[in-house]
C-alpha cells in the first residue's frame, strides 16, 4: 500500500492549498438528492452501481454544474428541466475532474437561467473502502460456521460522502434526500429515514431487492447514512432499535436501554426533543471497526465493543464506556445534525460540545457513576499533555483542503481541548445560564448553519443579573480568548506569608522549553481554604498578575480550584506545596478527589518542565497510602508507570519496588483477591484493579501466585474467571502459563463472538514471559492471511503486536527476536504494512533502557537493512538516546536519591526488606 508519511502529507497539502479554491461556486444550489444504490456485497463485491439525481436551483446564470467526487467513475450524466412528465431532457454535459480539489466538473452548452429548476443525473460506478471505517465501506465477520459474511455501511463526516455519490459536500449546504439500496434478498437495508412502502423486486435481477426510504429532513451530507446487511434487529421499545450479527444480537440489549435513557435525559435537558424531527433512530454494530461512533443523523454506526454487551464475559468498565459513547454520538444528534456548522474551522464547537456531553450526558443518565471524574482521566489530562508543546495549533484554526479538514477530526489535542475549554465555559456559567443559552441556540438555530458566534450570542443573551464574567467580558471575548492562541498557561500562586496577600501570574506552559510570551489568558479562578474564607467563587486573571487579599491562616494550605474544571495548570510556592503533603499524607480528606488527582498531575507536569523539584512528586504520592478513591490513583498511574519505565533494569529498582510496596499496602490488605463484592461501586472496582495490577506487575504480596492459581483453574476447569477481575488473572496467568495453557487462552480468544473479550485476550497472552510462546503468537499475527483456520479481524493482527511489546521487557526482547531476520521483517512489512513496522521500531526504542538493549536494536538494524526507512531509525536512536541519558540528568539524581532516604529512614536497623 502506498504510504506517505504525515510530515509529506501536511506539506503536500499546504502547497495543494496555495494554489487551488476548494470550496464550491455559489452559483447553483441543491434542493433535493435521489439516490439509487446497487451492491453486492453479499456476494463480498466491492464495486458498487450509482445514480444520483440532483434537483439545482440557479442562483446566478452559469454554463457550469461543479460538485465534489472522489474515486467515482462517472458513466453517464443529462441534465433535465423537471417542468414536465416526463422531464425534459436539456442536454448531455461533458465533465471534467480536478483531483487536487475533488471538483468535477459538468460543462454545459448553453448557460443555465438565473432562478430555474433543474435535475442533473449521473450514472456512475465506485469501490467499497477496505482500509478505513470511511465512505461506504466493507467490513465482515464470522458466522458460527466460520464463514466470512460481509456487510456496507457509511461515515460521511467529514468529507467522504463524495465518495459514494457525486454531492455538494459542504456542511452549511443543507437539502433533503431520497435513497434507494438495491441489494440481494437475503440482506436488509437501513438508513437515516423509515421505510417508504414494501420491498419491490429488483426488475434487473430477481434475486435482488429494491428498499427505499421516505425522504428526509433537510440536511448536509455528511448527516446521510445507510448500510446493507444481514444482521438482526432488536428493540426494547417502538422508537428505537439495535441491528447486529446474529450470534450477538442479544448483546445490545443494554446499549438499547442507555439509548432511551440517554435520550429521555437529553430530551428534557435540551428541551428539544429528538423525535421532534426523526421518527425512528437506529443503533448498528459494525464488526472490526474502530471504537467510538458515527454521527449521522437518525442512524448511529458503533464499533462492536463500543456498543455490545454481554454480562457473561465484559467487565464492569463496558457498561459505563457504552453509555458514555452513546451519549457522545446522540449529542451529535443536536450539534451536527439538528445544528450543523457553517465551515469546518468551527467544527471544533460542535466537536467539542459532544465530546463534553459524551461525559456530562452519560452522567445525566448515570449519575451514580460519576462520567465527569472520568471527563478529567480521559480528556482533560491528556488535553494538557498534548497541548503542552510548542508546536500546538490554537483551537480556532482555518482549513480547506479535505486533508486539513480531515486533520480536525484525527487530533486528539483539538477534540480534547474543544471539550475541556467548553466545560470550563459552562462552568464559569454556572448550570442554569448555560442549559438555558443551549436550549436557545438549538431553537434559534434548528435545521441551520452557524458559526461559533452563534452558541455565543445564545449564552449571552440568557445571562441576566450576577454576570459571571468580569465588567464588559463577553462570552464570545472569553472564547476567543482561549480559541485564537496556541497552548495554554500555568497559573504561579506565592503566598506572602504573614499579610493577606498573595500573588497570581500566568505565563504559557510548555514541557520542554521556557519561551517568553506577551499573551494574557483570561482566567478564572476560585479557591480552597481550610476554613474558606472571604474567596468569591470565581475571581478572574486578566493581567499577567494580580495582587489577591484574602484572609488565612499561614498553617493551612491553598489549593486554587477545588473543582478542577479549568483548562491550566497551578503551581504553588515551596511552603505551600509542604503544607498540601503534609494534609494529604494526614487525611486524604483534606481536600476531594478530584483536586488530589489535579495535584498529582499537575505536580508531575510542572517537574518534567522543571518548574518543581521531583522529590515534590514523590512525596505528593506517599498521600496515596491512605487513599481509597480511583481519580487520585488513576492519576498516580501515569506517574508511577513513568517512574516504572525509567528504573527497570537500574541499580534503583529494587527502592522502586519498596517505595510502592508501601504505597499500596494499605489498600491491597482491605482486598480478598478473587472475591467480587456485588455491593462495591465503580469507583471501588476501578481501585481494586489498579492495585492488584501493580502487586501482581512487581511480584509482590502473592498477588501473582494468586492469579497464577486462579488461572490453572479456569483452564482446568475449562471455564472463565469472573469478568471483573479477568484482566489481571489472564494476564498475570498467562505470564507462567505452559504450552497447553497459552494454546487454552489462545482457542478462548478464536472462540469468542465478542470483540470485547477478544481483545482483552489477546493483551493477556502479550503477558507471556515465555519467547516460545510470543514467537508463535507473534507468527500467528502475520499468518493470519494463509490458512483458513486463522480468523482474527485485520486490526487485531496490529493488537497481537501491540500487546506483546506493551506487557513486559520480555515482550520487547521476543519482538527484537521476531524481526532479527530479513525474511521474517519483510513478511511482517507485507501482512501489516509499512506503519506497523515503524511503529514497533518506535516502541522497541521507547523501551530501551540501557547499553544492552540498545545494543540488541543496533543489531535488529544491521539485520533489517533497508526495510526500516532511514527517519524511522535516526528517530529511534535519538529516542533510545535520550532515555540513556535521563540516566545522567539531574532529575534522575533527584529520584535516585529521594528513594534510597525514602528507603533508610522507612526501614528501621532490625527491619528488612522481603
Amino acid at each position: 500500500m502506498a504510504y506517505l508519511k504525515p510530515g509529506l502529507v501536511i506539506l503536500i497539502a499546504v502547497i495543494v492549498a496555495t494554489s487551488a479554491d476548494f470550496r464550491l461556486p455559489q452559483a447553483v444550489r441543491p434542493t433535493h438528492y435521489d439516490i439509487r444504490l446497487r451492491t453486492a456485497v453479499h456476494d463480498a463485491e466491492r464495486e458498487f452501481q450509482g445514480s444520483v439525481d440532483i434537483h439545482l436551483t440557479v442562483e446566478e446564470p452559469t454554463d457550469k454544474i461543479v460538485v465534489h467526487s472522489r474515486s467515482l467513475t462517472v458513466i453517464s450524466a443529462v441534465l433535465y428541466e423537471p417542468t414536465s412528465d416526463p422531464w425534459t431532457e436539456v442536454e448531455q454535459p461533458s465533465h471534467t475532474y480536478d483531483e487536487p480539489t475533488e471538483h468535477l466538473t459538468f460543462q454545459c452548452t448553453t448557460p443555465l437561467q438565473n432562478g430555474s429548476d433543474y435535475v442533473l443525473r449521473v450514472n456512475y460506478s465506485g469501490r467499497l473502502q477496505t482500509e478505513l471505517t470511511a465512505g461506504f465501506f466493507r467490513k465482515y465477520y464470522r458466522d458460527n460456521g466460520g464463514i466470512r459474511r460481509y456487510i456496507a455501511a457509511t461515515q460521511f463526516r467529514p468529507t467522504w460522502a463524495r465518495q459514494t455519490f457525486p454531492c455538494f459536500d459542504e456542511p452549511a449546504i443543507r437539502t433533503t434526500f431520497t435513497v434507494s439500496l438495491i441489494h440481494h434478498s437475503s440482506y436488509n437495508a437501513v438508513s437515516n429515514m423509515p421505510l417508504e412502502g414494501p420491498l419491490v423486486v429488483d426488475t434487473v435481477d430477481p434475486e435482488f431487492v429494491v428498499t427505499t426510504f421516505a425522504q428526509s429532513q433537510p440536511m448536509p451530507t455528511h448527516s446521510l447514512a445507510f448500510a446493507v446487511t444481514d444482521f438482526e434487529i432488536k428493540s426494547l421499545t417502538p422508537q428505537q432499535r439495535a441491528l447486529a450479527r446474529s450470534n450477538v444480537i442479544n448483546d445490545t440489549e443494554y446499549g438499547l436501554t442507555a439509548g432511551d435513557t440517554i435520550l429521555l435525559a437529553y430530551n428534557t435537558h435540551f428541551d428539544w426533543s429528538f423525535w421532534n424531527f426523526m421518527p425512528n433512530l437506529v443503533q448498528i454494530a459494525v464488526p472490526d471497526a474502530e471504537s467510538g461512533a458515527s454521527e449521522s443523523w437518525g442512524l448511529v454506526a458503533f464499533g462492536e465493543p463500543t456498543l455490545l454487551f454481554n454480562p457473561e464475559v465484559n467487565d464492569y468498565r463496558v457498561r459505563p464506556a457504552i453509555a458514555k459513547t452513546i451519549a457522545q454520538a446522540y449529542a451529535q444528534q443536536w450539534f451536527g445534525n439538528l445544528v450543523t456548522v457553517d465551515w469546518w474551522n468551527y467544527f471544533w464547537v460542535h466537536q467539542g460540545m459532544a465530546a463534553m456531553y459524551g461525559y456530562y450526558g452519560a452522567q445525566l443518565a448515570y449519575p451514580e457513576d460519576q462520567h465527569m471524574d472520568q471527563f478529567q482521566l480521559q480528556v482533560m489530562q491528556p488535553a494538557l499533555k498534548l497541548d503542552a508543546s510548542e508546536e500546538a495549533r490554537p483551537l480556532n484554526w482555518n482549513v480547506e483542503s479535505p486533508v486539513e479538514i480531515a486533520g480536525l477530526f484525527d487530533s486528539d489535542t483539538t477534540r480534547h481541548k474543544a471539550a475541556g475549554v467548553i466545560n470550563m465555559l459552562r462552568t464559569v456559567l454556572g448550570e442554569v445560564y448555560w442549559q438555558t443559552g443551549v436550549q436557545k441556540y438549538l431553537r434559534t438555530h434548528e435545521l441551520g448553519s452557524v458559526t461559533s458566534e452563534a452558541l455565543y450570542e445564545a449564552l449571552e443573551e440568557t445571562i441576566e443579573v450576577l454576570p459571571p464574567f468580569p465588567t464588559n467580558m463577553t462570552v464570545k471575548q472569553f472564547m476567543d480568548n482561549w480559541a485564537d492562541a496556541p497552548g495554554y498557561p500555568v497559573v504561579n500562586v506565592r503566598r506572602l506569608y504573614g499579610t493577606t496577600t498573595m500573588i497570581i501570574s500566568q505565563e504559557r506552559f510548555l514541557s520542554d522549553k521556557k519561551l517568553p510570551s506577551d499573551y494574557v489568558w483570561y482566567i478564572p479562578y476560585n479557591g480552597l481554604h481550610i476554613p474558606i474564607l472571604d474567596f468569591p467563587y470565581h475571581s478572574w486573571l486578566i493581567t499577567k498578575s494580580r495582587e489577591h487579599i484574602v484572609r488565612y491562616d499561614d498553617e493551612k494550605p491553598f489549593i486554587l480550584n477545588e473543582l478542577p474544571s479549568v483548562f491550566y495548570r497551578v503551581n504553588y510556592d515551596s511552603r505551600n506545596w509542604e503544607l498540601i503533603i503534609a494534609a494529604w499524607v494526614q487525611s486524604p480528606d483534606f481536600t476531594n478527589p478530584t483536586a488530589r488527582a489535579q495535584l498529582i498531575d499537575d505536580s508531575f507536569a510542572l517537574a518534567r518542565a522543571d518548574l518543581l523539584d521531583f522529590s515534590v512528586v514523590l512525596r505528593l504520592l506517599t498521600g496515596l497510602k491512605k487513599d481509597r478513591d480511583y481519580l487520585p490513583w488513576a492519576t498516580a498511574d501515569k506517574v508511577l508507570t513513568y517512574l516504572h519505565d525509567r528504573l527497570r533494569g537500574t541499580d534503583q529498582w529494587s527502592w522502586f519496588v519498596f517505595y510502592m510496596i508501601t504505597l499500596v499496602d494499605s489498600n491491597y490488605r482491605t482486598l480478598q483477591f478473587g472475591v467480587v463484592n456485588a455491593d462495591d461501586t465503580l469507583n471501588d472496582k476501578q481501585l481494586n484493579e489498579l492495585i492488584l495490577s501493580w502487586t501482581c506487575r512487581l511480584k509482590i504480596f502473592q498477588c501473582s501466585g494468586n492469579a497464577e492459581s486462579m488461572f490453572r483453574e479456569a483452564v482446568r476447569a475449562d471455564a472463565g474467571v469472573h469478568p471483573d477481575i479477568s484482566p489481571v488473572v489472564y494476564c498475570y496467568g498467562a505470564r507462567s502459563a505452559v504450552n497447553d495453557e497459552f494454546v487454552w487462552l489462545y482457542q478462548r480468544m478464536f472462540d469468542s463472538q465478542n470483540e470485547a473479550e477478544r481483545s482483552l485476550l489477546i493483551n493477556a497472552m502479550g503477558c507471556s514471559q515465555s519467547k516460545e510462546q510470543l514467537d508463535a503468537y507473534l507468527t500467528s499475527s502475520i499468518g493470519a492471511g494463509v490458512g483458513s483456520e486463522v480468523n482474527y479481524f485485520d486490526r487485531e493482527r496490529l493488537q497481537v503486536v501491540q500487546a506483546v511489546y506493551s506487557a513486559s521487557r520480555v515482550g520487547v526482547d521476543a519482538l527484537i527476536d521476531f524481526l532479527n531476520n530479513w525474511d521474517m521483517a519483510d513478511d511482517f512489512i507485507y501482512w501489516l504494512e509499512q506503519p506497523a513496522f515503524d511503529d514497533a521500531i518506535a516502541n522497541i526504542a521507547l523501551r530501551t533502557n540501557n547499553q544492552e538493549e540498545f545494543d540488541r536494536l543496533k543489531a535488529l538494524f544491521e539485520t533489517v537493512g533497508s526495510l526500516a526507512p532511514e527517519d524511522v531509525v535516526s528517530s529511534a536512536m535519538a529516542t533510545v538516546k535520550a532515555n540513556l541519558d535521563w540516566h545522567d540528568s539531574l532529575e534522575a539524581f533527584i529520584i535516585a536519591e529521594f528513594l534510597e532516604r525514602y528507603v533508610y529512614d522507612t526501614i528501621s536497623p532490625q527491619d528488612t526488606v522481603t
